[in-house]
């Protein structure tokens, strides 16, 4: 389920998205960045409340949430597919014995898949890791910067854990769509507590009513508690 904003707050915005030019685009930013800052008041809420337990970081990148979660659970499972930056990942928690770095992506099924980089990984790789997709129709990543990683069966991943999960932190740059489409439909969904996510339909426009979709659909599930505005 998801958290209701009040009526007057849901008309405002509504309203507010639709103004014309640049009164709108000002409206979408500001909105975005308010949303961005809600959630993640939101969910250092739930990490101050769930007095250990498991967390997984879907996306871990460089690690700054990872490194949160593994203060307040007594274990963490970070994902990230990109060679340099798991590397890089594994760096940054190597003094945090709970957690535990995957280098591999998380789809619906296991393989391989291309990765695609930022055009500008090479100029600046610590900023410009962050965008890197399994979607070569990414707006921001180079179609041609492919590189091939794991990819993990990560519904299949959860049937095997030996517990729940309080806190899944989802942000693979587009590979939400599917996954969420498959986990909302799945067993294991009433495995997970807490569920943060950020979109990318701005980035890939293609998403825009399949995430709209799924955001309706979160809004009717008993549990868990979904955060679709997760930055």
């Amino acid at each position: 389920m998801m958290a209701e904003a009040p009526a007057s707050s849901v008309v405002r915005d509504w309203i507010g998205t639709r103004l014309p030019g640049k009164a709108g685009r000002n409206y979408r930013r500001d909105l975005k960045k308010r949303r961005k800052s809600e959630a993640e008041a939101a969910l250092m809420a739930v990490l101050d409340r769930i007095s250990g337990g498991l967390c997984i970081d879907l996306g871990a990148n460089l690690g700054v949430w990872t490194r949160r979660m593994a203060a307040a659970s007594d274990r963490v499972i970070a994902f990230e597919p990109d060679p340099w930056t798991a590397q890089r990942l594994r760096e940054n928690v190597a003094d945090l014995p709970n957690v535990t770095v995957i280098e591999a992506a998380a789809g619906i099924r296991g393989g391989r898949a291309a990765l695609y980089r930022s055009r500008q990984f090479e100029e600046d790789r610590e900023t410009r890791s962050e965008s890197s997709s399994l979607l070569s129709a990414k707006s921001n990543v180079d179609p041609a910067s492919g590189v091939d990683v794991d990819v993990i069966d990560f519904p299949g991943f959860i049937s095997d854990l030996d517990r729940d999960i309080a806190v899944l932190k989802v942000d693979i740059e587009g590979a939400e769509v599917e996954l969420l489409e498959v986990l909302l439909d799945h067993p294991v969904l009433s495995r997970i507590g807490h569920l943060f996510v950020e979109t990318h339909e701005d980035r890939i426009p293609d998403l825009a009513a399949r995430t709209a979709a799924l955001r309706a659909r979160a809004r009717r599930v008993a549990g868990p508690v979904i955060n679709m505005d997760w930055r």
